[in-house]
């Protein structure tokens, strides 16, 4: 009577632990991508990758401005996660880059493609792997 007292405990134990395992997987890049942070954003003209600089940062840009970058540091990860630059020109998305985040303090950069007629207002959003905005820089194109 006694040994199936115990075995029976240790299923209940056992239950559990495997439960508490699935709920926290279920949550993973979600629970940790809570933590994420901008710690730095902005747009410039160009981007060294030998130094991972932007250069021609500014919030305002010239008519026939051909490429842009966006640089962003994400602070905060536990594991590798994501976030996702979405271009936005006029409100209307016209890029989503999803770039990997493999540290706690991790620089990573996109660009974007002009087309001439593409002045006015334009912003991007980062996003974490979840899909919430962690941050919003905004920049014109005259």
């Amino acid at each position: 009577m006694r040994v199936l007292s115990i075995l029976a405990l240790l299923a209940m134990t056992a239950g559990s632990l495997a439960m508490a395992y699935a709920a926290e997987s279920e949550t993973g890049s979600d629970a940790t991508s809570g933590n994420l942070t901008v710690a730095e954003i902005a747009v410039g003209t160009g981007y060294d990758s030998q130094t991972r600089n932007l250069t021609g940062a500014a919030e305002v840009f010239p008519a026939g401005t051909e490429k842009l970058w966006c640089r962003t540091r994400i602070q905060g990860a536990t594991v590798p996660t994501s976030v996702t630059h979405v271009w936005y020109h006029r409100d209307q998305t016209v890029a989503r880059v999803e770039l990997n985040v493999g540290s706690a303090d991790w620089r990573t950069v996109s660009s974007k493609n002009l087309l001439p007629e593409w002045t006015g207002p334009w912003e991007i959003k980062v996003l974490d792997a979840g899909g919430t905005v962690l941050q919003t820089v905004r920049f014109t194109i005259e």
